[in-house]
């Protein structure tokens, strides 16, 4: 049977575009409201995450709690991938947090890493209902931190955690891609993608067609510029790492 292809990163990151280009390239991404969530591109499993991630990430899990989560994973994809033997796999956002886990239920899986510049990820989705994930990743010195703050201190150490993980853990079948990236060079990173998914190149002008640089791409720049130096110095040491220009630390 075939390795999954899971693609993950912090919400509003444009992770739907990489499991339009996946599907587009006839990997089986799920059927929309039912594997999918009927809005989006995300795997349909909403109840489960929301019971799961938050006290996996708190480390509040006993064995038998780890046992029992993995258990209803597996039971859920089973059914909505019954037939594995061509390329399959799903987007869902928090994919990224639980890395580790699905690494277990799938050892040979592959991971599409996306991040998005943190002050647009920031700037407008503040918190979005995710507070209990964020919290995960504050340290005791954070607790004086504005919500902005939080968020960019949650999206800098997260992706960092996962990429760590992905490049220890995974290898070669581990892929960061910024989303920034695809919509200036479609061709050259849907091709990226492609060989990294074990796809043929033959659907690549396709894909190409299927991206398109949203106008939200830098829309940090129109908000309060007190408030956006104070979420750029939160998080300079992540932005810098990953390739942000315009960062004053």
């Amino acid at each position: 049977m075939a390795d999954p292809i899971l693609i993950g990163g912090n919400g509003h990151s444009g992770t739907r575009i990489f499991a339009e280009i996946l599907a587009a390239a006839d990997v089986n991404m799920g059927i929309s409201g039912i594997t999918r969530a009927s809005s989006s591109f995300d795997l349909n499993i909403r109840e489960l995450l929301n019971r799961w991630v938050g006290p996996y990430l708190h480390g509040k899990l006993s064995e038998h709690q780890l046992q029992l989560m993995a258990k209803q994973l597996r039971l859920r994809l089973a059914v909505y991938f019954p037939f594995r033997r061509r390329a399959w796999g799903f987007k869902n956002p928090r994919s990224m947090l639980i890395l580790p886990f699905y690494h277990q239920l799938f050892p040979d899986m592959r991971f599409i890493h996306v991040i998005r510049d943190g002050r647009d990820v920031t700037l407008g989705n503040v918190l979005a209902g995710n507070e209990d994930y964020i919290s995960a990743f504050m340290k005791s010195e954070d607790t004086h931190r504005s919500p902005e703050e939080r968020m960019i201190l949650f999206w800098g150490r997260s992706n960092e955690r996962a990429q760590r993980y992905g490049e220890r853990c995974l290898g070669a079948r581990y892929l960061r891609v910024r989303f920034e990236d695809l919509c200036e060079r479609p061709a050259e990173i849907g091709s990226e993608i492609l060989r990294f998914a074990g796809l043929q190149q033959s659907r690549l002008s396709q894909i190409v067609r299927l991206v398109r640089k949203p106008t939200s791409i830098g829309r940090w720049r129109s908000f309060d510029p007190s408030l956006v130096d104070k979420v750029q110095r939160a998080g300079a040491p992540w932005l810098e790492g990953f390739g942000y220009e315009g960062v004053e630390s």
